[in-house]
C-alpha cells in the first residue's frame, strides 16, 4: 500500500511543472501532488530565513497529504533547505542541484561550466559547491539572474526588451565554457532564447536528471507504484488559480481540470 502513496513535489511558482514533466514521463504510473507558492514567489529575492519558513510550512502541508516522497522542485529551496528538510522528514526528500551537477560533469569536455541561476543560488555557490565535491578541477561559473522568475511566472513574451536581458546575463559567461546549466527551474521554460545566444553549447535541464533519481530510489526503497494506469496529478497553489493555471497549461501542454488553493 506505501507504493499508492502519491510523489509530492512543490517550487516557488510555476518552474517546478518543468520538472513535473519529466517525472509524469519516467514514472507515468505515480500518483503526483504539485504545489506552487506563487504567492510568496520570486524566492530568488527573498532572504534564506524566509525560504526556508516556506519551505518548511509547504513541507508540512505535503506530508499532511501522505506523500512517499519530497522533491523540490526549485533550485533556491534545494540550496537552502534540502539538508533541513531531510532531517525533519521521514521520507525521502531530493532536490534539484545533485542531478543537475552530475550531468554537467558528465558532459563537459572543457571543465568549464555555466550556471544561471537566481541571485540566491547563486551567492551561495550552490552549484560550485556541489560540482567541487566530486571534481574539484572543474571551474563554475555562477550568474544571479534577479528579473527572469518574475518575468516568467508573469508569462514572458518575446520582445527585444527581453532579448536584451538574456543577452545582458549570456555575456557575463566566459566564451570557454562548454555546458550551460538551467540553476532555476523556470529557465527551461525560456530554453529557446538561452540556445539562441549560446550556440555550440551544450545543456543541463536537471528536471529529467532529477526524476530518474527518483525512480532510481523509489525502486530501491521498493515504492514504486504498481497500478496499471496512468496517475493522477492533483495541482495547488499559493497564488491566483486562473493565473496559474493559464501559465501551468501552456508549459505541461494540456489543460488542467482543477486547481486549488493552499497556504494563501
Amino acid at each position: 500500500m506505501k507504493g499508492r502513496r502519491a510523489i509530492g513535489i512543490f517550487d516557488s511558482g510555476v518552474g517546478g511543472l518543468t520538472v513535473l514533466k519529466e517525472v509524469e514521463k519516467i514514472l507515468p504510473y505515480e500518483e503526483l501532488i504539485y504545489f506552487g507558492d506563487n504567492l510568496r514567489a520570486p524566492y530568488g529575492s527573498k532572504t534564506t530565513e524566509e525560504i526556508l519558513e516556506f519551505t518548511l510550512n509547504i513541507g508540512d502541508f505535503l506530508i499532511e497529504k501522505n506523500v512517499k516522497m519530497l522533491i523540490i522542485a526549485c533550485n533556491t529551496a534545494t540550496a537552502v533547505a534540502l539538508e533541513v528538510l531531510k532531517d525533519r522528514l521521514n521520507i525521502p526528500v531530493i532536490g534539484v542541484i545533485a542531478p543537475g551537477s552530475i550531468s554537467a560533469i558528465n558532459l563537459t569536455k572543457k571543465n568549464k561550466i555555466g550556471v544561471f541561476s537566481t541571485p540566491v543560488t547563486a551567492k551561495m555557490n550552490a552549484y560550485k559547491n556541489e560540482i567541487e565535491k566530486i571534481n574539484k578541477d572543474i571551474e563554475v561559473y555562477q550568474i544571479g539572474c534577479k528579473p527572469l522568475c518574475k518575468m516568467i511566472e508573469s508569462e514572458w513574451e518575446d520582445t527585444k526588451e527581453n532579448q536584451d536581458i538574456i543577452k545582458y546575463y549570456v555575456k557575463k559567461l566566459p566564451m570557454e565554457i562548454d555546458v550551460v546549466v538551467f540553476g532555476c527551474t523556470h529557465y527551461p521554460i525560456i530554453k529557446e532564447y538561452f540556445y539562441r545566444e549560446l550556440k555550440g553549447k551544450k545543456f543541463v535541464n536537471p528536471a529529467k536528471e532529477t526524476a530518474l533519481e527518483a525512480e532510481k530510489l523509489l525502486k530501491k526503497l521498493k515504492l514504486l507504484n504498481k497500478r496499471e494506469s496512468k496517475g493522477l496529478v492533483s495541482f495547488y497553489t499559493s497564488g491566483n488559480v486562473n493565473k496559474f493555471k493559464k501559465i501551468a497549461e501552456k508549459i505541461l501542454g494540456k489543460p488542467i481540470k482543477e486547481i486549488k488553493q493552499a497556504l494563501n
